[in-house]
C-alpha cells in the first residue's frame, strides 16, 4: 500500500508539473514570440530555462526577470547555460549528405564532415589540425560564404573544377597558391543548400558521424574525442 501511494504522488506531481510548465511556456510565448518552438522546462530554483538552437535564457517564473548568458552552479562548479546547450545540440541527417559533393582526404575508419570556406582564416587554421588525424575520412563540403569572402566562390568552383581537387584545396589553403580560373559543373549550389536547410551560418562547421555539429576552430585532440564519441 505504501508503494502505491508513492506512485500516486509521483503521478500527481509530474501531472503538476507537466501543467505548470504548459502554463509558464503559453505565457512566455505569448510575451516573447520569438520563443515560439522552443524548448521551457523547469531549472534552478524559480527560473525555467528557454532553448532554442544554440540559445540558452532563463526566466523567472513571474517573468520578471531574463538572464542572457553564463549561468553558473557554484556548489557543482557547473555552467546551467554549457548543460543545456550541449544538451540540445543539433544534430544533421547525414544520410543527405551527398558524398560526390566534398572533397575526400583520407581512408580511415572515422568519418567527419566539414563545411568550410576557402578564404576563411578560421578554416585555414583548421586544416593544419586536420591533418592531425588518425584513422579519419574528411569529407570537405566547400561552402563560400561570399558576404564575407566576395572571392570564395569563384575559388571554390576553380579548385573543384583541378584535375586533383584535394591538391588543389590543400595549396589554396595551407601555401596560399592560386588555381587557374576553371569553370565546371560543380556542387557548390547544393552544398550552400544543404547549409541553409540546417542554419549551417558560419565557417567551418564539423559534423560528426552521430550528427552532431561543432561550430568553429577547435584542436585536433577535441576533433578525436569526439570522432570517438560519435563512433560510438
Amino acid at each position: 500500500m505504501k508503494q502505491l501511494f508513492k506512485i500516486i504522488f509521483l503521478l500527481a506531481s509530474i501531472t503538476l508539473t507537466m501543467s505548470a510548465q504548459a502554463d509558464f511556456a503559453k505565457d512566455h510565448v505569448e510575451r516573447f514570440p520569438s520563443a515560439a518552438g522552443g524548448k521551457i522546462e523547469p531549472s534552478f530554483p524559480g527560473f525555467w530555462s528557454v532553448t532554442k538552437g544554440s540559445e540558452v535564457v532563463f526566466i523567472r517564473d513571474d517573468l520578471s526577470i531574463l538572464i542572457n548568458g553564463e549561468v553558473i552552479d557554484l556548489v557543482a562548479n557547473k555552467s546551467f547555460t554549457l548543460l543545456l546547450r550541449d544538451a540540445n545540440k543539433a544534430k544533421l541527417d547525414i544520410s543527405e549528405f551527398r558524398l560526390d559533393d566534398a572533397i575526400k582526404f583520407g581512408s580511415g575508419a572515422r568519418r567527419l564532415y566539414v563545411f568550410t570556406d576557402p578564404d576563411c582564416p578560421y578554416c585555414r587554421q583548421l586544416e593544419t589540425e586536420l591533418d592531425k588525424l588518425t584513422d579519419a575520412t574528411v569529407f570537405v563540403f566547400p561552402f563560400p560564404l561570399t558576404g564575407l569572402h566576395p572571392n570564395a566562390r569563384v575559388i571554390s568552383e576553380s579548385i573543384w573544377c583541378q584535375s586533383n581537387r584535394a591538391l588543389a584545396w590543400k595549396s589554396y589553403l595551407q601555401k596560399d597558391i592560386n588555381q587557374t580560373f576553371s569553370n565546371c559543373d560543380n556542387p557548390i549550389s547544393r552544398n550552400l543548400a544543404l547549409g541553409a536547410k540546417y542554419q549551417i551560418q558560419g565557417t567551418p562547421a564539423l559534423i560528426f558521424e552521430d550528427g552532431t555539429i561543432i561550430p568553429g576552430l577547435i584542436p585536433a585532440d577535441r576533433i578525436e574525442a569526439q570522432l570517438k564519441a560519435s563512433k560510438k
